[in-house]
């Protein structure tokens, strides 16, 4: 494998850049600042999709547009489309979630998903020392409404470093299949997320890294997962559970160990939480609330904690069937090509699944891993011999 630590820059480059930016902007500068860096560079996004559009893009590319137009339409029934924030409430969902899916899939069909990879890595690593610094100063903040560090709050700063880790590991994909010492790596990798997870008060984050080690690790779950139905299927599910929280909770082994850990308190309180939010549903059922909506917030003080429920509150039973539509159909064919990078995606997807039982893990990140693995199925296979990055 050579090594050659250079990149050119290209046009497809800098729309990975942009795309980076819609992904992970800088909240340092205050999150009005950073939705309209979101904003900007979606545009610039849709410009460079527009440039390549084309008939047989369309025909790769129809059920994500389908699901951009319903998150659309949901947006502009709640916000109109006068003035700035309600344009930018409108537009920026629908463009972000065309701009991560399509973007890659253009560059991995003209130079590889290798080199989506090493762009998104670049920009991780150019915002690693920035992050961990503004962790360092501010510390623990146990507290999802603003955002202390570089990327966001805690929430954020965890999805950044698996989107980091993911991209590494398309890269290395070779080494980590085949040597033991890249196994060892994944796994201190993971080690050193849940404890990094665990010092942010971030127990999302832990869910996150324990779901790719178990998966890494166990071969039969793996096996169970690699049916054409298991993401459509687990997405649904992961917003079922917690609509069936109040009969689980009354199975006695489950009551003794929530009473055994002193959860008893938190997990009733969920109970209470998603009785809202099915009230809050059922007033606006089929399109939602629109992109961004803060009706959770003015109801809960809390957000929606599931991440198929937080989907449904935006953009209505509409939004939530077109996501597990544009689920199957993204991943429906996933292992016809380069079997090993599908399956390490699928990893840090199914993290965010099971972790969307208990947080409102469902957004740009989401998109990301499905984007990606969509990528690999649609890629030629890939070359092992081309440039690393370490």
């Amino acid at each position: 494998m050579n090594e050659n630590h250079g990149m050119k820059i290209t046009i497809s480059t800098l729309a990975l850049i942009s795309l980076w930016i819609v992904i992970v902007p800088i909240y340092s500068f205050g999150y009005q600042t950073a939705l309209r860096m979101r904003f900007f560079c979606s545009i610039l996004c849709m410009i460079y999709i527009i440039s390549h559009f084309n008939s047989e893009l369309l025909k790769k590319t129809w059920f994500i547009w389908i699901y951009a137009g319903i998150t659309l339409i949901s947006s502009v029934h709640n916000y109109g489309i006068w003035g700035i924030s309600a344009i930018m409430n409108d537009f920026l969902h629908p463009f972000s979630v065309l701009a991560i899916f399509i973007i890659p899939l253009i560059v991995t069909e003209a130079s590889g998903i290798n080199k989506v990879a090493k762009v998104f890595l670049r920009c991780s690593y150019v915002y690693f020392i920035p992050t961990m610094a503004t962790v360092i100063l501010a510390g623990r903040v146990d507290a999802g409404w603003y955002e202390p560090y570089f990327v966001g709050n805690k929430f954020l700063l965890t999805y950044y470093f698996l989107v980091m880790f993911c991209s590494w590991g398309i890269i290395h994909i070779e080494e980590i299949q085949n040597t033991v010492k890249a196994k060892v790596k994944v796994i201190a990798f993971c080690v050193v997320g849940m404890a990094f997870s665990a010092y942010l008060y971030c127990t999302t984050g832990v869910v996150c890294y324990l779901t790719v080690l178990i998966l890494m690790l166990v071969l039969p779950i793996r096996k169970i997962l690699e049916k054409p139905l298991s993401i459509a299927i687990a997405t649904v599910l992961s917003g079922a559970l917690p609509l069936s929280m109040t009969a689980i909770l009354s199975i006695p082994r489950v009551n003794a160990l929530l009473i055994s850990i002193n959860e008893t308190a938190t997990m009733n309180a969920r109970v209470r939480i998603y009785e809202i939010l099915m009230n809050i549903i059922t007033q606006n059922y089929w399109i939602g609330y629109g992109y961004n909506t803060l009706i959770v917030k003015e109801r809960l003080y809390s957000n929606a904690q599931n991440g198929m429920l937080h989907i449904i509150v935006q953009f209505g039973m509409l939004g939530a069937a077109t996501l597990v539509l544009l689920c199957y159909i993204a991943t429906r064919n996933r292992y016809k090509r380069n079997k090993d990078v599908v399956e390490w995606c699928e990893f840090w997807l199914f993290a965010l699944i099971v972790a969307g039982i208990i947080e409102i893990t469902f957004g740009v990140f989401f998109y990301v891993f499905l984007a990606l693995i969509n990528c690999a199925t649609n890629a030629k296979e890939e070359r092992r011999d081309e440039d690393a990055i370490y």
